[in-house]
């Protein structure tokens, strides 16, 4: 895959940063699917350190609070992180900006919790960022994942297909630029196939007829 896509969509989301919260409120269709996402997430028992990927302007953050005692999140748009941090104003989440697809960890979590990246994870580079998820879970730890394995309406409009079958998204901004990014929608079972490969018990909800919630839980 051409490694300009990787850097047009870390481009989009950088100049995305401040309209992303109102681009992304919930319509009437999402309300009970995240609602139903966030109370399997918070139905856990509370945890001492907690790692959010792609922590965006911190949505998932505030819902994480609740459940971690100390909040490592990481992010590769400054702009996302700068949004996030003023808005929580929590001194027990820790931001980090870091290129998910350099990205190694540094330490052992009890709970790493992804929303909305994995479709933007080309399936070349699957097997190699989930074994490094992995590696940032300590045993007993959990994984949660929060995404999408088939497309909304509004992901068929914009969808694209490239070489070799990679499948992408032409986003654009309310100035009329566009953006090329990855967008996958993964089987939930390859997915739960991948985590038992790699010392993980899993199992997967979907929530509605685009969006799954996948826990799995390191032996």
């Amino acid at each position: 895959m051409d490694q300009r896509i990787f850097h047009e969509q870390l481009a989009y989301y950088r100049a995305r940063a401040q309209e992303y919260d109102e681009s992304t409120r919930e319509t009437a269709e999402l309300q009970g699917v995240f609602a139903r996402a966030r109370e399997l997430l918070q139905r856990r028992d509370p945890c001492e350190q907690v790692l959010e990927l792609a922590c965006g302007t911190g949505t998932w953050t505030q819902v994480l609070i609740d459940i971690g005692q100390e909040i490592t999140a990481i992010d590769a748009a400054p702009e996302m992180l700068a949004i996030a941090q003023q808005k929580l104003r929590n001194t027990r989440v820790h931001y980090r900006q870091a290129d998910l697809f350099e990205w190694e960890p540094e330490r052992e979590y009890h709970l790493v919790f992804v929303a909305n990246w994995l479709s933007h994870v080309p399936p070349g580079k699957l097997d190699d960022f989930l074994s490094r998820v992995s590696r940032a879970v300590c045993p007993g730890g959990h994984v949660a994942i929060l995404d999408q394995y088939a497309p909304t309406s509004e992901d068929r409009q914009v969808m694209k297909e490239g070489e070799g079958g990679h499948i992408y998204a032409e986003r654009p901004l309310r100035s009329g630029k566009t953006f090329t990014i990855i967008k996958v929608f993964y089987d939930v079972m390859v997915l739960q196939e991948v985590f038992a490969a790699l010392g993980f018990e899993a199992i997967s909800s979907r929530l509605d007829e685009s969006f799954f919630f996948l826990e799995a839980r390191r032996c």
